[in-house]
């Protein structure tokens, strides 16, 4: 039996998704093959290690240790969860660890730097400019309304807007910019949505899952879009034709390499009325309830959600 510990909650705005992706992983985790260690982490850093309280993370790694963890898995979302800091704390005191390390985790969350990545290695990304350094004026000039404004650190469509003009756009700024120092704007592309999904194979290669896409209401895949129940439709294997999947799939695994990832991610993009493509962001742990984009992807290709999960912390052990 392999001991796994399954984080999830923590400090971050996601704390809510990653407390439903933490309850099915466990769930979903055979029962024949593996002991599962739940671990909620509240938002103020206290663990509750299996039911047992720990004042922080410290306390939390200890019980771990005393519960002889063999490997977690990180069904945490948002900073804290993606942004290499659990990654980096889990390297320190030797404790293996589902998806990428530290390094590669944070620069794939930083949407503005992982875009100034992305855009290095000649992958095309919708134009932007960062707040709020870009006047008004500078948005309506450059890239034109709508745009979407973000936190370059938050996810799940938290800490986005939708801005339609200079007043909409004032006002993202002043309201996001209370917690971020800096935010991302960027042109609204339009066009068809799809999601590349990238699952490290047995020999540690990446291989490209089957691509989706998501049709969401009126085109604008937010919170609620991701998360309510039939709200979305979303399509795997994507219904276009073999080239086009080849070159979304491409984009899936270059991001992939380029940030330097490991075990899964998963990279939106966007195909323009042109049949040209763009690129929005990779996710380092994407939403991974059974009805998520990306377990979704794994059942096109053949996979269970248990067989993917157990399949992502054996591939954890591996590279341990």
């Amino acid at each position: 039996m392999t001991n796994v510990a399954v984080l999830f909650g923590g400090p971050s705005l996601e704390h809510e998704v990653s407390l439903q992706t933490g309850h099915q992983v466990v769930e979903a985790l055979n029962p024949e093959r593996f002991f599962v260690i739940p671990v909620r982490i509240e938002r103020d850093g206290r663990w509750n290690v299996a039911g047992d309280e720990c004042a922080d993370a410290l306390a939390g790694a200890q019980a771990l240790r005393a519960r002889h963890c063999d490997v977690c898995f990180l069904a945490l979302h948002g900073p804290f969860g993606e942004d290499g800091t659990i990654q980096g704390f889990l390297e320190t005191i030797g404790l293996p660890f589902t998806g990428s390390g530290m390094a590669g985790s944070a620069r794939a969350r930083d949407k503005i730097r992982a875009k100034r990545l992305l855009q290095a290695h000649g992958i095309e990304c919708a134009p932007d400019l960062v707040a709020p350094t870009a006047s008004v004026a500078d948005v309506r000039d450059t890239l034109g309304f709508p745009v979407v404004v973000k936190d370059p650190m938050q996810g799940s469509s938290l800490g986005l807007r939708l801005v339609a003009d200079e007043a909409e756009y004032e006002r993202a700024v002043r309201e996001l910019g209370v917690a971020a120092p800096e935010l991302l704007v960027e042109r609204r592309e339009l066009g068809r949505e799809f999601t590349a999904p990238v699952l490290e194979g047995d020999d540690g290669t990446p291989m490209a899952l089957p691509v989706v896409e998501i049709r969401a209401p009126n085109a604008w895949f937010d919170y609620h879009a991701k998360y309510a129940d039939g709200v979305t439709e979303e399509i795997a294997p994507a219904p276009i034709d073999a080239e086009s999947t080849q070159r979304i799939q491409a984009l899936g695994l270059a991001a992939h390499a380029i940030f330097g990832l490991a075990g899964l991610s998963r990279t939106d993009v966007i195909m323009r009325p042109d049949q040209s493509l763009v690129v929005l962001e990779t996710n380092t742990m994407p939403g991974f309830t059974a009805n998520s984009l990306f377990p979704k992807s794994a059942v096109a290709a053949g996979m269970t959600f248990s067989q993917l999960v157990g399949h992502i912390v054996d591939r954890a052990l591996a590279g341990s």
